[in-house]
């Protein structure tokens, strides 16, 4: 398994002892030799996506730096420094967060625990060291989580035709029907029971897909309301149906859905949300943050 991120660093410490210069790379194929990481390790993902066994390594590298155990002669490139080499003639078989905040905290104090407390830390009452980006992701997460919520209390409130031009306006933004105009001159009420539109599949209107959208502030979508859909999909010979939701979809109804012989997409107000919010649909960006790395070409003189 992928240690955390404190596990690595003396070994690595204790690797570079003889004086050599290693890079990323190099530390990184060191490490799975120490701890024989197997594939399955080198393919997990932290929550952000990136490798999570690399993203541990770097920051072990980059904590030892702060802590002034190690030098960069070359960015990229890692080597132990006078303090590492003291440090290591000590006796020391372990570096732990915790260790590294009570002997060289003050170096660079906030570094250590940008989500805790350094006394917490120091008194070992903090929990498993957080890495600043999963911090982040974290914390954007929450924050997507109330905004759904919220999101969908305001989709609820809205009139069941409001919520039928919601739904188009969503289904242009995903890249179905071309632009709203077109989109409104083939979404139109039927005489047929269960379907409220029709949205062209791409702008050359290729192909047609039909859409039920019902606003439900109560309750969940059953089978019959599937049923009454497919069976209203027959007489236009329709292979592909949408149906969209305020609410959730029972578990018969989602059974229905996957037998059936057309193709129906079941969105539920949850998932309606997050499309609205992947699409900048009724809502709007705060704040952007950007994480900035260093450009190592740019730092490539020779």
């Amino acid at each position: 398994m992928v240690q955390k991120f404190d596990k690595y660093m003396f070994p690595i410490l204790d690797w570079l002892k003889d004086g050599s210069i290693r890079t990323n790379k190099e530390t990184q194929e060191r490490m799975v030799e120490h701890f024989q990481h197997t594939e399955e390790d080198l393919n997990e993902q932290t929550p952000r996506g990136g490798s999570r066994f690399k993203g541990n390594v770097n920051w072990a590298l980059t904590f030892l730096f702060q802590a002034g155990l190690t030098n960069k002669p070359k960015n990229g490139k890692h080597q132990i420094s006078e303090k590492g080499l003291q440090y290591l003639s000590e006796g020391i078989n372990d570096i732990s967060e915790r260790e590294l905040v009570l002997r060289f905290g003050d170096t660079n104090p906030r570094f250590f625990y940008p989500n805790r407390e350094k006394q917490q830390v120091s008194q070992g009452e903090a929990d498993d060291p957080i890495m600043p980006e999963d911090a982040i992701h974290d914390a954007a997460k929450v924050l997507e989580e109330a905004l759904i919520a919220e999101l969908l209390d305001r989709v609820k409130q809205i009139s069941p035709q409001d919520f039928e031009k919601l739904v188009v306006k969503l289904l242009v933004k995903m890249g179905y029907g071309g632009s709203i105009e077109d989109a409104a001159s083939v979404t139109r009420y039927t005489n047929d029971e269960g379907i409220d539109g029709v949205i062209k599949e791409d702008i050359l209107g290729l192909d047609s897909i039909y859409i039920q959208a019902k606003r439900y502030t109560t309750g969940s979508v059953g089978r019959p309301e599937l049923q009454t859909f497919v069976g209203a999909l027959s007489p236009h010979h329709a292979k592909k149906g949408v149906f969209i939701t305020t609410s959730e979809f029972a578990q018969t109804a989602k059974d229905f859905a996957k037998a059936a012989e057309a193709r129906i997409i079941l969105i539920d107000g949850r998932q309606l949300c997050k499309y609205m919010i992947q699409f900048n649909l009724g809502v709007s960006t705060r704040e952007t943050i950007e994480i900035k790395s260093i450009d190592t070409d740019f730092f490539n003189f020779d």
